[in-house]
């Protein structure tokens, strides 16, 4: 009688799906990988990272946050290690990952049960591909990990490898991001004709999170709704707080991203509650006219301290706070990945990566103003706004 498990490993190869696009790209990234493997004189690399695994094979377990799936990538082969829970997963989300040169699959399945645990298909497979020296992802793999996979191999630290291939988008992963974007563009359209007066920063954050979820999408992370002294605290949690209320004369800042196919957009927005003071105007379009103009700079660099220097110093001149993030930071499958726009950035900006400019003024105990969009660098140094809600003052009355 044939188990399930006898049934994995007799079809342990991955079937052929006709996603040829899908699985190209997915081809490409692996390969991308390799070519960094050689470079750094590595005979293969173990991936632990839920997004990198995703990334480099289009198979996810059911939550980030824990260890269900690891990918091993060889100068020969590519080998994805789960668990009898996500068998049929694998039959559907595993892309055509086939290598039609060598006219052979290059991703292989092994199932990790009681009897067969990581560590023994590891050495199994490190003994017949003879393979020595073993990257792994240092900023991820936890303590205890790495104290037994020591015991099987050599094992070579390698910190953000994978993440900086991330941060060079392919056509495919630039329009989800901007159906993305699309997609947060009009729920907040939506949502701010439902504001009124006595509703609580968790209401809107639901509302928000209902509106999406309502029309097949989810959040990109969980909404900062802010209301007036609220909103001069940069990373305020809504989830754990949030019963602030609306009121006449409010200041509401809205931070959020809308997620599509797993790519993920960032944008914020501030709403005006009646007519806003003077301070409040002027500290507005100061800001507005700083992150356009830091827009526009991205044709002259692509040095991210020089960015975050130039819309920091147009925020200064004007006799304000500095705020106390970075000027923006790319996304992905990921809200925050690289470049990193900031006064430390080690980066730079290329073409077809994808990220934020949001640049704040943050009075405490007063109000805070922040705008943010996500920004595609197109070739020759061309930058594309990718979020369009209406940024002149969004004032709304009752």
């Amino acid at each position: 009688m044939t188990t399930i498990v006898d049934k994995f490993e007799m079809n342990h190869r991955i079937e052929k799906l006709n996603r040829s696009t899908s699985s190209r790209l997915i081809l490409s990234k692996v390969e991308g990988l390799k070519n960094k493997l050689k470079e750094l004189n590595l005979d293969a690399f173990l991936v632990s990272n839920f997004y990198n695994i995703y990334y480099l094979s289009g198979f996810k377990t059911l939550t980030s946050n824990e260890r269900e799936a690891w990918l091993l990538i060889t100068k020969k082969n590519n080998y994805l290690f789960t668990d009898a829970r996500y068998y049929e997963n694998i039959k559907y989300q595993i892309l055509n990952i086939k290598n039609s040169s060598q006219k052979s699959n290059i991703l292989i399945a092994k199932l990790i049960t009681p009897q067969k645990n990581l560590l023994q298909h590891l050495q199994e497979i490190i003994q017949q591909e003879q393979i020595t020296k073993l990257g792994f992802e240092a900023d991820d793999l936890k303590f205890n990990e790495h104290q037994k996979l020591t015991n099987t191999i050599k094992l070579i630290p390698t910190e953000k490898l994978i993440i900086k291939l991330r941060e060079i988008k392919d056509d495919n992963e630039i329009e989800k991001i901007k159906k993305a974007c699309r997609i947060a563009d009009h729920c907040l359209s939506e949502i701010i004709k439902t504001i009124k007066v006595d509703q609580t920063e968790k209401e809107i954050a639901f509302k928000i999170e209902f509106w999406l979820k309502n029309n097949g999408y989810d959040l990109a992370f969980y909404p900062i709704v802010a209301i007036d002294e609220n909103s001069a605290l940069p990373h305020y949690d809504t989830k754990t707080n949030g019963y602030q209320k609306v009121k006449q004369s409010s200041v509401i800042l809205i931070d959020f991203g809308a997620k599509y196919k797993d790519y993920l957009s960032d944008i914020t927005r501030m709403i005006f509650v009646g007519k806003p003071t003077t301070e409040q105007l002027n500290i507005y379009n100061i800001l507005l006219n700083a992150q356009q103009k830091t827009i526009k700079g991205l044709r002259k660099t692509n040095d991210p301290k020089k960015i975050d220097a130039f819309c920091r110093k147009l925020i200064a001149d004007n006799r304000l706070l500095i705020y106390p993030h970075s000027t923006g930071h790319g996304l992905g499958l990921e809200i925050h990945e690289y470049p990193k726009i900031s006064e430390k950035s080690t980066d730079a900006i290329q073409k077809n990566q994808v990220f934020t400019i949001e640049p704040g003024v943050y009075l405490p105990r007063k109000f805070g103003i922040r705008i943010e969009d996500t920004v595609w660098m197109k070739e020759d140094n061309k930058p594309e706004v990718l979020t369009h809600c209406l940024k002149n003052p969004i004032v709304i009355e009752f």
